[in-house]
């Protein structure tokens, strides 16, 4: 259930790729008619716009290369949304879109690089049929079972096998198409739980053609910006308030072992890894260790964040500035989803990242000795 959600908008990436000419892109979305439009965005823009009739409806136009681009479903007709949408690479030929129903379910056809993510969606339908299951299951759970260390625990050990799952399929998807501009997606994908060393690598994999187009000199720079926070890098100092709003700064832990953990009240998966962060750190606390949580809550969140942390029982600081997404944190370590940690030595450095609590206990348990 880590997922990284996409909104988008009209600023879109530009991919620069040897595809110039004539496009059309054509197809059916549902049995929808007027005042149904569906609008066709690349470039930076609305490039254009047009109204459905029973569902049937053409794009044309030409481009000096390929774009990154989207179609956008209003079913009132009334103005661009961004609600249901589907990604496909617009690019010259003939393109096919086909939907039942919404746009996400489309089958978008027809030229290389949209048949390639046709194949990398089927690669990871059983994965995401698994993520489905596990929302499911988190969804329903009881109080009882909310409550119960066992079943978090369960929940994430299933996590984290499709999460491993999720970045061996990616990783294959690269390796095996290189010169696809889709495997960028999948190197996002890869990414979001990975360590730059890793994800460097793959990058290098690409083709000279991927690694070259306006996408791929952007995830250079993104790349570049990550070895800032690899492991062997002094941590990035901040300062945030904590829960009696006094200002706490990581550079303040110096001397210590501590475990950097970035979680918010509505992320699931964190609140399931809490458990086994919890017991963790009790066995460890008077180790020279101690733990510096800091959430990505929602402005206006402070009582919801104040009452997971009583309810999980997190006795270490705590700190946040409710700017959700918008946390300066998110860019200073270049966090694409929760939870993520990194651990650091007394000395500032990051030795590790990314710990569900076995891991942090036998990391420590290297460390500082049984």
């Amino acid at each position: 259930m880590k997922k990284l959600i996409l909104i988008i908008c009209v600023c879109l990436p530009v991919i620069s790729f040897a595809q110039q000419g004539k496009f059309a892109v054509k197809g059916k979305v549902a049995d929808l008619n007027s005042p149904a439009k569906l609008f066709l965005v690349y470039n930076g823009k609305i490039a254009d716009t047009t109204t459905l009739h029973n569902g049937a409806f053409e794009f044309n136009g030409a481009i000096d290369r390929a774009y990154s681009a989207y179609l956008t479903l209003n079913k009132t007709g009334k103005g661009f949304t961004s609600d249901n949408y589907v990604k496909f690479y617009l690019e010259a030929g003939n393109i096919t879109v086909d939907s039942p129903d919404s746009l996400a379910k489309a089958h978008i056809s027809g030229t290389k690089n949209n048949n390639d993510n046709e194949r990398y969606k089927n690669l990871l339908l059983p994965i995401e049929r698994r993520d489905g299951q596990l929302e499911a299951m988190d969804s329903n759970a009881t109080e009882a079972q909310k409550k119960s260390p066992i079943f978090l625990h369960k929940l994430e050990l299933l996590n984290k096998a499709l999460e491993n799952d999720r970045k061996a399929a990616n990783k294959k998807f690269i390796l095996d198409n290189p010169g696809s501009l889709v495997s960028l997606d999948a190197l996002y994908s890869y990414a979001m739980y990975s360590n730059y060393d890793d994800i460097a690598a793959l990058y290098d994999h690409l083709s000279p053609d991927v690694q070259n187009s306006g996408e791929g000199k952007d995830y250079a720079q993104e790349i570049q910006k990550m070895s800032t926070v690899a492991t062997g890098k002094i941590a990035p100092d901040f300062e945030l308030p904590d829960i009696n709003n006094n200002k706490v700064s990581l550079s303040s832990f110096r001397g210590k072992y501590v475990l950097l953990d970035f979680w918010a009240s509505w992320c699931p998966l964190c609140r399931q890894a809490n458990p086994g962060i919890v017991a963790t750190y009790n066995q460890n606390k008077d180790k020279n260790f101690t733990i510096l949580g800091v959430s990505l809550d929602k402005p206006g969140a402070r009582e919801t964040w104040l009452k997971a942390i009583r309810h999980d029982e997190l006795t270490w600081t705590q700190i946040s500035e409710f700017k959700f997404w918008q946390s300066k944190v998110v860019g200073l370590y270049h966090l694409t989803a929760l939870p993520q940690n990194f651990l650091i030595d007394p000395d500032g450095k990051i030795i590790a990242r990314d710990l569900d609590g076995q891991e942090l206990s036998a990391k420590l348990t290297e460390i500082l000795g049984k």
